[in-house]
């Protein structure tokens, strides 16, 4: 290819003289009586260069030529072959002068770097993108992300049985910044885990069995409460639950009695000797006893929607327009405490359940304390023994469940 080229460049020579040769022929000659005034040389072209090295076959006459004249071109690796092949020496090389250093264009600034990044998931590990880009999962529920450009960025969460999080924040140049996700467990996971807890408290109490044996129980105990001027007073009491909610109780003291009954939603009354007058209380305290039944509590929660707190595995809620329910589960999976608000009213009732006694199959609260959420308790029901009457049938475990408790609201 060299070859090919150095013969059209020599055939160009031939054909088209040098421009300096041409212009001679046109130069008038000076007039008799002038001198011509001698001119320098002007430096050879690339041209030139070729045609003396071809016509005079001899590059020390060159070399003398350029070393008075100079040239016009710089001895690129190109014009160094083509010189090589038209038998430049290299001494004729060396007077060709070097190509001019191209130079270095400056060195653009490095990028500005935002501080590390620190993304911090509560209450469970998460999984971190940045700018639409996956950064892999928190480790102990932190993540940092270094090289970040500074400017707005935007971080997305994600982690399962929670809520996808997407949250826009802006990066400093070389300053650090964390950022903290509290998440939110998502809809159906709070259901899922609504429902579950609600049967792992149904399982604690002894099944659908367990609870069919607390539906016909005879209870001795005790009934504590405080009066209007703040003092604790306190009462024996039986009560003899039936199946149906029908609950007949009775009070004793050293100097009197009372029988209060609730039989198909009627409720009656019957004091006598000391506690003559004591019929008020006799009603609000069975009212309030059989309310609070636990398995009239989780037959009634079993029909309706459930979820679970956000923060809390243990909480059950049920909310709708007339009343709502939160049942906080103890470790063991028994309830061990309810919040009952009717409506919107501000004043719930709080109902606690703790040492629990077996009873056939089932499991039945040793106490049961009722008040407002924060205070101490206005009832407190104390159960010494607990019997269970009537042993299971197959047609009550049928229709067990149909029906609906109803909570008073007599605290």
């Amino acid at each position: 290819m060299s070859h090919l080229f150095a013969a059209t460049l020599f055939l160009m020579v031939i054909v088209q003289p040098p421009a300096i040769f041409a212009q001679s022929q046109t130069t008038q000659p000076p007039q008799r009586g002038q001198r011509s005034a001698a001119k320098p040389s002007p430096p050879m072209t690339l041209r030139q260069v070729l045609e003396s090295l071809s016509a005079s076959h001899n590059s020390s006459r060159v070399e003398g030529m350029i070393a008075k004249s100079g040239v016009q071109f710089q001895a690129t690796s190109s014009t160094v072959d083509i010189l090589k092949q038209f038998g430049a020496s290299p001494k004729l090389l060396s007077l060709i002068p070097a190509p001019t250093p191209t130079p270095t264009p400056p060195q653009p600034p490095p990028p500005k770097i935002a501080g590390p990044l620190t993304i911090v998931c509560e209450p469970k590990e998460c999984e971190v993108a940045v700018n639409e880009k996956y950064a892999g999962p928190t480790d102990q529920n932190r993540k940092t992300i270094v090289g970040l450009p500074p400017g707005e960025t935007t971080i997305q969460i994600f982690s399962e049985g929670y809520e996808h999080v997407t949250h826009r924040t802006v990066l400093e140049a070389g300053t650090a910044k964390e950022e903290k996700f509290l998440l939110k467990r998502s809809l159906p996971a709070r259901q899922d885990s609504g429902k579950a807890s609600l049967l792992k408290a149904l399982a604690s109490l002894g099944g659908v069995a367990g609870l069919v044996d607390l539906e016909d129980i005879d209870i001795d105990g005790t009934m504590q409460w405080t009066d209007i001027d703040g003092k604790v007073q306190q009462w024996s009491v039986s009560f003899n639950r039936r199946p149906g909610r029908n609950l007949v109780a009775t009070f004793r003291t050293p100097g009197g009695q009372c029988t209060a009954s609730i039989l198909a939603q009627t409720a009656k009354q019957e004091c006598k000797g000391a506690l003559k007058s004591g019929d008020k209380i006799a009603e609000q305290g069975t009212s309030l006893f059989l309310s609070y039944q636990l398995q009239d509590v989780l037959q009634a929660l079993l029909q309706r929607p459930l979820l679970a707190s956000e923060a809390e595995e243990n909480h059950v809620e049920s909310v709708d327009t007339k009343d709502s329910y939160i049942l906080t589960l103890a470790k063991d999976g028994s309830p061990a405490d309810l919040i009952y608000r009717v409506g919107e009213a501000d004043r719930p009732i709080e109902a606690k359940y703790s040492s629990y006694l077996n009873v056939g199959q089932g499991r039945y609260p040793g106490q049961i304390s009722l008040g407002r959420p924060n205070s101490t308790p206005s009832w407190v029901f104390t159960v010494k023994s607990v019997r269970n009457r009537v042993a299971r049938s197959s047609g009550f475990l049928k229709n067990w469940g149909r029906g609906k408790a109803t909570s008073g609201n007599g605290i």
